[in-house]
């Protein structure tokens, strides 16, 4: 049996499993992710490999995520807290702190702020973003392609299937979204001027499909959607699992940017037991 280490994240709800990167084989990642991911084990809806020295972080399926980046960003602070502790140097209070993190799927640094401590901070991820072409291929849907990700968006006039892991599927096979790393389907729609979303994500090497408690990225092309040329908008979209994400999205000026924001929690830390041979270089 070998064990690898690991911690646990809710980043407002989308529950992620982050494990050193130097402890699995790369060819390894995604099959360690998908096993751990199973219920009768950690569960969770995702997973990432991480270098800490390196400020690095990659999504099993080589995905963009931006809730994992933002619980990346809360392992690294808890780091630093506890090197202060080690040092001497620690203050009992809320810190604050900001990093340049790489993530896999996204070209270039993504700027992380944090505050808090253990066990709950709030993250915000700050992103410059590239072209991000927003299509309208049909009535009611909108297609958003972000590096490392792309989304589907359905507005109201399409009600959130019963089956929508058959629905999903079928949607990204007729929008031939299949060979990305990642692609989500994504039901959006305002009550009483509430936004509200409904992410199927789908991460091809890892295998998995599921409706996401949160999804920082979805809630990303969903403000992309909303927001008009030359304008700043801020969203606050309620997610399946209660929370909100806030989306600030600036298109004022050439460079378009924008953040993501929310609270992330630490979940549980240990040590998780798999067959011989799952992992390699323990």
């Amino acid at each position: 049996m070998s064990a690898l280490s690991f911690t646990k994240w809710s980043p407002s709800g989308n529950t992620t499993l982050l494990f050193p990167a130097e402890s699995v084989a790369g060819a390894l990642q995604a099959a360690t992710a998908s096993q751990a991911l199973m219920p009768h084990l950690l569960g969770g809806e995702q997973a990432g490999f991480c270098h800490l020295r390196e400020r690095r972080l990659r999504m099993a399926g080589g995905e963009f995520c931006v809730n994992a980046t933002r619980a990346f960003g809360a392992l690294l602070a808890l780091e630093a807290a506890r090197a202060a502790r080690q040092e001497g140097t620690y203050r009992d209070a809320p810190q604050e702190y900001a990093f340049a993190v790489q993530v896999s799927g996204w070209q270039g640094p993504v700027g992380v702020r944090v505050r808090g401590s253990l066990p709950e901070w709030h993250v915000a991820a700050d992103l410059a973003l590239p072209a991000c072409p927003v299509q309208q291929p049909a009535p009611g849907v909108t297609l958003v392609r972000l590096p490392g990700i792309a989304h589907l968006l359905l507005d109201e006039r399409h009600v959130f299937p019963e089956d929508f892991l058959a629905a999903s599927a079928l949607l990204r096979r007729e929008y031939r979204l299949e060979a990305l790393p990642a692609s989500g389907v994504v039901w959006w729609r305002q009550v009483q001027h509430q936004l509200e979303m409904f992410p199927v994500v789908h991460v091809r090497d890892a295998g998995t499909t599921c409706l996401e408690n949160a999804c920082g990225s979805g809630a990303l092309a969903l403000g992309l959607r909303l927001c008009p040329a030359g304008a700043r908008r801020v969203f606050t979209i309620l997610q399946p699992g209660g929370e909100p994400l806030t989306v600030t999205v600036d298109r004022q000026d050439g460079d378009m940017r924008a953040t993501v924001e929310g609270p992330v929690r630490l979940v549980a830390e240990g040590r998780l037991w798999l067959p011989e041979g799952t992992t390699d270089g323990l």
